[in-house]
């Protein structure tokens, strides 16, 4: 090949390139413009809200740092340990929940487990409130729970269930269970497990293959899962309203406290989202710094 044609076919691929590249700004553009328009100018909106001065119906546009102060003077600070402490206990024990499940389905037979993925997502055929008034229901004091309690004869009183840490503990476990599930099912599915009975044939047991083979293998699901659960039960409210109670109030109720109550704290409740947001930003970067670190070593080895 001369000089010339070399030439050409180098400008040719350079253009087929650069349609391609056309193409895919084309194609994300409309996601970029949607993230744009109703993530960005929103949180704007609130960052901007966050340094205005309060008044009793509405906010005064004078910059003020009053909401940032009494967020940092430690008032506020017993939410958002709530509400992290939530979040993390959910994550785990959903994982642990999870993790047999999704493996159980990734080992079944097609037929098996296209059956059990339909039960799985099943829930999301239902109302999020219709879902959440049956637990109230069923461990309500009169509920389903303490009636059959009552009559087998295994408690005389019934028992307080409602309004308690643990039942918002039990509702959020419940309501994102799904969301580790499927994440986790996605990332096993595609394991080759015939890698186990290889690790076993070396010596290895079933708890030495499981660490060494399967949990590196899903590690992929275990991130996604842990963001899918994590992030919105962080800033949960519907949950913690209607079986929480008004002792443990979380970071989500406190915004919506601040904005809907006499006298309204816009203000203070945009400084709490925008802190709330930096943290999760904050968070979600340092995991997949962790995450991206782990791969790229694992895949040097």
């Amino acid at each position: 090949m001369n000089l010339e044609a070399f030439k050409q076919v180098n400008c040719s691929q350079t253009k087929a390139s650069r349609r391609r590249d056309l193409a895919s700004y084309l194609l994300t553009a409309p996601a970029l413009i949607w993230l744009l328009v109703f993530f960005l100018v929103p949180y704007l909106i609130v960052f901007i809200y966050s340094f205005l001065s309060t008044d009793i119906y509405d906010v005064s546009f004078k910059f003020s740092l009053s909401a940032y102060r009494q967020l940092f003077s430690g008032i506020y600070l017993r939410p958002f340990y709530l509400a992290f402490r939530l979040a993390f206990i959910t994550t785990f024990a959903c994982l642990i929940l999870a993790f047999p499940v999704a493996y159980y389905i990734a080992r079944a037979s097609e037929k098996m487990r296209n059956m059990l993925l339909i039960l799985i997502i099943i829930p999301f055929w239902t109302n999020l409130i219709i879902r959440i008034f049956s637990w109230r229901i069923f461990l309500s004091y009169n509920g389903v729970l303490n009636t059959i309690l009552l009559r087998l004869g295994l408690i005389s009183t019934p028992l307080e269930l409602m309004r308690t840490d643990f039942t918002v503990l039990l509702v959020m476990v419940y309501v994102y269970l799904p969301y580790m599930i499927l994440p986790l099912y996605s990332a096993l599915e595609k394991m080759d497990f015939t890698l186990l009975q290889a690790a076993m044939d070396l010596g290895a047991n079933e708890v030495k293959a499981f660490f060494r083979i399967t949990l590196p293998l899903a590690a992929e699901g275990i991130f996604a899962g842990s963001l899918l659960v994590f992030i919105p039960t962080l800033g949960a409210y519907l949950i913690p309203q209607l079986v929480g109670n008004q002792r443990s109030l979380y970071v989500g109720q406190v915004i919506t406290y601040k904005i809907k109550n006499i006298p309204r704290n816009w203000p203070m409740a945009s400084a709490m989202s925008f802190i709330l947001l930096l943290l999760v930003a904050i968070m979600l970067i340092a995991m997949y710094a962790i995450y991206r670190k782990r791969t790229l070593a694992k895949r040097n080895v």
